[in-house]
């Protein structure tokens, strides 16, 4: 059992002065404290024996914040009182531990303000803090960005501008020219056109109201930064993988920015941790029993797959030789899958044909995409969502520094340079990129 009292005790048997914790007897009439050293060795005196019943003494627990301790509550209590209220520079030095305005913002808002009196129950117990820690550690605040007038990143936005707060175009933007000659009191106007007047009043409140809540929208929903939710949707593809996130996208629209990241990084840490499991059972499996001993086996592990698929493409080019057709399938096949790992598709020139246009029905990604970009796909040999992942590549290098190059595009898409050439001529001319001058 833990309780709290002040500080200045002073242990019967050695006689120091005694720091937290130790020991209170519950059953001695008079005062009886310990300090841990007595109390292990199981001393007694007057009429203390050592089997009575004890409790620890100690405040190092959340009391009524889970950021503040019992200690740190009785010295704000004691400098509030010697130090008067207001004087938060002084509490706050006998505090030791927080700032002036934590000690003002804990105190009012857990002893002046709180509808529980005289004091709120604790909602913080030590039990559950310790079995249930913060999952993550986030920071937000970021210098808003500011687009340019009529760029792709502003008509993602909506035409929110965040460095001011406002819409370029605000909703009902020509609410105020029906306000502009209205006039109450005059002594010609009835009841009826007194009304008619203060239901436009009503009227126009209610589009003020609109106003803010779309911005409201705008700021709590995260939509202020689309690169950065771009950004962060890639951090998860690992854990919770593509099919996964999609379906969680749709909870944005409940939750609040903060509130949504946060979810989103509780499922990533439980998924990250099923993967870490997964890996010490198949190394502990493997017969590993040292941490520093799993980078080394993945290596190896990594290269014994790549031996194994270089050994398997192997034989079956060796038993591709003896027939012309299937050696060209398979040169075929080898392009494709080179092309979707974003590899060079450069084969050697003595068996190299012209090649024929990819068939992508069926393949993942192709349904979304238009009936130009699948030709497109289809010529150049690309899989679909080898250029869909391109295509967000260029557009989101284009909007930040404003203008792409070819040359700039070929440093970014690590495929061959003639496929490059032709994605970014094709974007360029459907107006998604636009060229760096």
């Amino acid at each position: 059992m833990d309780v709290v009292i002040k500080e200045g005790k002073i242990c019967l048997m050695c006689g120091i002065f005694l720091t937290e914790p130790y020991i209170h007897c519950t059953e001695c009439l008079s005062e009886c404290f310990l300090c841990l050293h007595c109390f292990a060795k199981g001393s007694e005196i007057g009429d203390h024996q050592n089997n009575h019943n004890y409790e620890i003494v100690r405040n190092n627990f959340p009391l009524l914040d889970k950021n503040w301790t019992a200690a740190e509550e009785i010295r704000l209590l004691d400098a509030i009182l010697g130090c008067g209220l207001g004087n938060w520079t002084d509490v706050a030095r006998q505090v030791q531990t927080k700032n002036r305005d934590e000690c003002r913002f804990h105190y009012f808002n857990f002893y002046v303000y709180n509808p529980k009196l005289p004091l709120p129950e604790g909602q913080y117990p030590e039990s559950k803090s310790a079995i249930h820690p913060t999952p993550f550690q986030y920071t937000k605040g970021e210098d808003p960005p500011r687009p340019a007038l009529d760029s792709q990143l502003h008509r993602d936005m909506a035409g929110y501008m965040p460095a001011r707060g406002d819409f370029q175009t605000e909703y009902d933007n020509f609410a105020e020219l029906e306000l502009r000659e209205l006039e109450f009191g005059r002594e010609c106007e009835d009841e009826s056109e007194t009304e008619i007047k203060l239901a436009m009043v009503n009227i126009y409140s209610s589009r003020l109201k609109e106003r803010a809540r779309r911005k409201c929208i705008m700021q709590e929903h995260g939509l202020i930064h689309p690169r950065q939710a771009l950004v962060m949707w890639r951090r998860y593809d690992n854990t919770l993988s593509k099919p996964l996130t999609d379906k969680l996208s749709v909870f944005a629209q409940l939750l609040a920015g903060d509130e949504f990241i946060y979810f989103l990084e509780g499922l990533h840490c439980m998924f990250d941790l099923r993967q870490r499991i997964s890996l010490l059972k198949e190394c502990r499996t493997m017969g590993l029993t040292r941490l520093y001993s799993i980078p080394l086996y993945l290596r190896l592990k990594k290269k014994q797959k790549e031996r194994q698929q270089r050994r398997s493409a192997l034989t079956e080019l060796l038993g591709c030789l003896k027939d012309e057709g299937l050696c060209s399938q398979w040169l075929q096949r080898q392009t494709v899958l080179e092309g979707s790992r974003g590899l060079s598709d450069h084969v050697p020139s003595a068996a190299r044909r012209p090649s024929q246009p990819l068939s992508i029905l069926g393949l993942p990604g192709c349904e979304k995409l238009s009936s130009k970009e699948k030709e497109l796909c289809s010529a150049v040999r690309v899989v679909p969502e080898n250029f869909l992942s391109i295509k967000t590549t260029l557009i989101n290098e284009c909007d930040k520094l404003g203008g792409l190059k070819l040359a700039q595009a070929r440093s970014l898409i690590k495929i061959d340079v003639n496929k490059t050439r032709k994605i970014y001529d094709f974007l360029l001319e459907e107006g998604l990129i636009k060229k760096d001058t």
